[in-house]
C-alpha cells in the first residue's frame, strides 16, 4: 500500500506540473492558510470494531508553486464520541502534495491530495492517559470554490491507512503492529497570498 501511495503522489505532482506548464495563465505562487470544520471517523479493521466518529477543527498552511500544484502541512483535531460515552481526542498531521485542475479563471477547481500522515488517539488524564499512535498514507479529493483569486471555500475528503506502532499508558509504552483506517470530511476556507 505504501508504494501505491508514493506512486500516486509522484504521478499527481508530475501530471499537475505538466498541466500547469501548458497553461498561459499567470501562476499563483505563494503561501496559503486555511481552516476547516470536519467530521472524522476511524477504526481498527482486525479488531472488528465499529467505526467511532466525532467532529473537530483543522488548520492548514501551504505553498502554491503555481495555479495547479501546492505542498501543504495540516493539523486536524477531533473529539470522538463513542457509544460507550467515554469521549477522547483524535489528531492527524499531514505533510503532502495537492494537485488542482483548472486554470486561474476557473471558479470551481477539483483537487487531489496525497500525504504522509501521523495519527494519535488520546484518552484519559494523568497516569490513566492512554495514547495510541502511528503513521501512514492519506489520499484525498474534493473541490475548491474560488470566491476571488485569493479567497476560496473547499469541500474535501481524506482517507488514511495507518500502521499503529505504539500504545502508551501513563509512562509505560508498548510497541504494537496493527492497521487502522480513518476518514475526514472537511468544509473550509483558505486565503491565498
Amino acid at each position: 500500500m505504501k508504494q501505491l501511495g508514493l506512486l500516486f503522489i509522484a504521478m499527481l505532482l508530475l501530471a499537475s506540473t505538466s498541466y500547469a506548464q501548458d497553461s498561459n495563465e499567470q501562476d499563483d505562487k505563494g503561501m496559503y492558510l486555511g481552516a476547516s470544520l470536519l467530521g472524522a471517523s476511524w477504526n481498527i479493521p482486525d479488531l472488528d470494531l465499529d467505526s467511532e466518529r466525532g467532529g473537530g477543527f483543522g488548520l492548514r498552511i501551504g505553498y502554491n508553486f503555481n495555479t495547479n500544484v501546492a505542498m501543504f502541512f495540516s493539523l486536524d483535531g477531533s473529539r470522538i464520541d463513542p457509544e460507550d460515552g467515554n469521549e477522547y481526542s483524535l489528531a492527524h498531521g499531514d505533510l503532502g502534495v495537492e494537485g488542482r485542475f483548472g486554470d486561474r479563471s476557473s471558479m470551481v477547481r477539483p483537487f487531489l491530495r496525497g500525504s504522509l500522515v501521523g495519527m494519535a488517539s488520546v484518552s484519559g488524564e494523568g497516569n490513566d492517559e492512554v495514547t495510541i499512535s502511528g503513521g501512514g498514507l492519506g489520499l484525498g479529493a474534493g473541490l475548491y470554490f474560488f470566491l476571488s483569486p485569493n479567497a476560496s471555500l473547499s469541500l474535501g475528503y481524506t482517507h488514511s491507512w495507518i500502521n499503529l506502532s505504539e500504545v502508551k499508558v501513563g509512562a509505560i509504552s508498548v510497541e504494537v503492529d496493527e492497521n487502522a483506517e480513518s476518514g475526514r470530511l472537511g468544509i473550509g476556507f483558505a486565503w491565498h497570498f
